[in-house]
């Protein structure tokens, strides 16, 4: 079979995939607040947030949210700032003012969306107030009983459960998030040409011909691995604009990028379907004779996530087994927050820490 030939993400096509299901325009629901306070007010008035706080007051955003609206607010509290490295105010004067104006807007989208108001399907697509889409994932199970309680997922990143969650208000709604949103304003290929750690795999994509299309394929799923993991194995920027590229299978290399086939795969969709982290390889992004398998689940009693890149190899009639040709699983580089579900106007990069595949069992 050709390397080209077989990937699937076979997930996507599960009952949770509500067909016909329209993704925009959905009628928004009836107040249901009590306290009469804006979006503004009440993160004025909640410690949790004082880096939020912190964050609109610099970019003049807070009197925003204090008008009708309405308005639903993806939102990091300040442990979710502490995770990604912000734990004070004044590491916001490190950045960008239009920078985090933006990032700030794009947590926002318009109307008043509970839980139980967005489909239960993958990559429900809105239009935020920095211009620019965000994915909300509805998934197979949840926390509880009932349709707020199902397990939700922007960009990956996971809403909080219980009280958390729902926040009602007079102009709209507010979901405490697991973490910030990450947005970069260009494409895959701009992020990886701008990411200091991630020179080498730019220099291989370049000699492997993927490069340009990083750029105009829309949507790609990029597994970029660190310049760690290459020169764990010998590759430096200068060796790799070096590789005889007809010497290696076209997996060899081009597994990263997925082939640049039109998946949009983040770390928690395996998550959001089955409910737990024990999908099948077959259920997974299989291509060629390798499954990969974003696995994540949220550890509630330690408050910490659990992430890991399952790595499979096809061996025999449908049977299944750890990679035979590279390790069996790898892990984002450094911190999971801050590598996984990186997203960019053309696709989703999530940086990694070893490689797939081992280039010395992949050769011709």
């Amino acid at each position: 079979m050709s390397y080209f030939s077989r990937i699937s993400f076979v997930l996507l096509s599960l009952a949770l995939l509500t067909a016909g299901c329209k993704k925009d325009n959905l009628t928004a629901p009836v107040d249901r607040t009590s306290v009469p306070r804006t979006l503004g007010e009440f993160i004025e008035n909640n410690y949790d947030l004082s880096l939020l706080l912190a964050a609109l007051k610099k970019t003049d955003l807070l009197d925003s949210l204090k008008q009708p609206g309405l308005f639903t607010a993806f939102l990091p509290d300040n442990t979710a700032f502490n995770e990604v490295g912000i734990t004070s105010a004044k590491d916001f004067d490190k950045m960008n003012t239009d920078s985090l104006r933006f990032l700030l807007k794009y947590h926002i989208i318009r109307n008043r969306y509970f839980v139980s108001d967005f489909p239960q399907q993958l990559d429900n697509k809105y239009n935020t107030l920095a211009g620019a889409e965000v994915y909300v994932t509805i998934g197979k199970e949840g926390f509880g009983i009932g349709n707020d309680n199902h397990f939700v997922f922007v960009n990956g990143t996971m809403i909080m459960a219980n009280e958390k969650r729902n926040i009602a208000l007079t102009n709209g709604v507010i979901h405490i998030m697991r973490r910030p949103l990450n947005y970069t304003r260009g494409t895959v290929q701009d992020y990886i040409a701008a990411d200091t750690n991630l020179t080498i795999f730019s220099a291989v994509m370049k000699r492997f011909g993927y490069w340009d299309d990083l750029k105009i394929k829309d949507p790609l799923t990029i597994f970029a691995p660190s310049n760690t993991a290459f020169l764990s194995y010998g590759i430096t920027a200068d060796s790799a604009g070096r590789i005889q590229t007809d010497r290696f299978k076209p997996m060899a290399f081009g597994i990263y990028p997925l082939l640049l086939r039109s998946v949009h795969v983040f770390s928690t969709d395996a998550y959001a379907i089955s409910g737990s982290s024990g999908i099948r390889p077959a259920e997974s992004i299989v291509m060629d004779s390798t499954s990969i398998i974003p696995n994540y689940q949220y550890d509630y009693f330690y408050k910490k996530d659990v992430a890991v890149i399952w790595l499979n190899s096809l061996k025999g009639e449908g049977q299944w087994v750890n990679n035979t040709r590279g390790p069996s699983t790898v892990s984002y580089y450094k911190n999971y927050l801050l590598s996984a579900d990186r997203v960019a106007s053309n696709g989703i990069i999530h940086v990694i820490d070893n490689l797939i595949l081992n280039p010395a069992v992949m050769r011709k």
